[in-house]
């Protein structure tokens, strides 16, 4: 594969939302028509993320892959993680930049996540925690932490710099609940650092704070013996199961959602309220803002 390095930013570019359906990746200026389309993958997509300087969106896909491509949809890069699975390679469900996109993390069917390090083109770090599929990455602002979230509806912290650990928790499910939880968004407000947004599979959008368990202080204790973070709000928008979470880089208080039922919801996560909906003949399983 060719040497991976992002194109430099054009500061007049304007911010482009990528979600991808069953007829592969869409980008949005903000109409109600996609600008381009595109299929990177020869299966579903399942996450999708861009770099820092919103010039390449990472697609994971059940076909094993990552694939980096361009703000018009041409092919940057592909990388396979080398999750294996007992037909061959294991979904990639799952995929996110740290900050300064020299890192890419990737979250697979077989209950781990690869770190790359993209400089280097080497694997650099595995983490481990979950016993299911690892459907939801996101890195934390200060590149220190990253968050993981599984098929089975639980949110680990990952300290990734120093000494490598587990740190936090978070349970989308409360206990003895029934049903598909899995949290299929995932990402950490770029504002404020120790807030986190999650999207379920019951189609539930949540707020968490991990600061004291970050920080040190002293939350319940969950399931491992991780502090646990608290949740601070919980939003039900969707009829479908939430596929996919992100907050705006340039607006402190706009979250967005998309979901399988072909709606992508705003929020106002400092007045906690839907501003905004957008209806599609499409159903949603990912959603990224540049």
């Amino acid at each position: 594969a060719s040497q991976t390095a992002a194109p430099p930013r054009n500061a007049h570019m304007p911010p482009l939302l990528a979600t991808a359906g069953d007829d592969g990746v869409a980008l949005w200026d903000g109409g109600a028509v996609a600008r381009h389309r595109f299929s990177p993958h020869a299966a579903q997509v399942s996450a999708l993320r861009w770099t820092a300087n919103d010039r390449v969106l990472a697609s994971s896909s059940h076909d094993g892959s990552v694939v980096l491509s361009e703000r018009d949809g041409s092919l940057f890069d592909t990388l396979r993680p080398q999750a294996r699975g007992p037909d061959g390679p294991a979904p990639v469900l799952s995929v996110t930049w740290s900050p300064a996109s020299r890192y890419l993390a990737s979250g697979s069917a077989d209950a781990l996540v690869r770190i790359f390090d993209l400089q280097k083109r080497e694997h650099a770090l595995t983490l481990r925690g979950h016993r299911a599929g690892v459907c939801a990455l996101s890195w934390s602002p200060s590149e220190v932490h990253v968050a993981s979230a599984s098929t089975a509806g639980d949110v680990i912290v990952h300290r990734v710099q120093g000494s490598v650990a587990a740190v936090c928790r978070a349970d989308t499910a409360p206990p003895g609940a029934r049903g598909d939880h899995a949290v299929r968004g995932l990402h950490w407000s770029p504002f404020h650092p120790t807030k986190l947004a999650t999207g379920s599979e019951d189609g539930v959008v949540s707020l968490w704070e991990t600061a004291a368990p970050l920080r040190g202080g002293s939350h319940a204790a969950g399931a491992a013996g991780l502090p646990r973070a608290v949740q601070l709000h919980k939003f039900e928008a969707h009829s479908a199961a939430c596929c996919g979470v992100a907050w705006s880089a340039v607006n402190h208080h706009l979250l967005v959602s998309a979901a399988a039922d072909g709606s992508i919801v705003f929020y106002d996560t400092t007045r906690l309220a839907v501003v905004r909906t957008l209806c599609s003949d499409q159903s949603f399983t990912s959603l990224t803002f540049a």
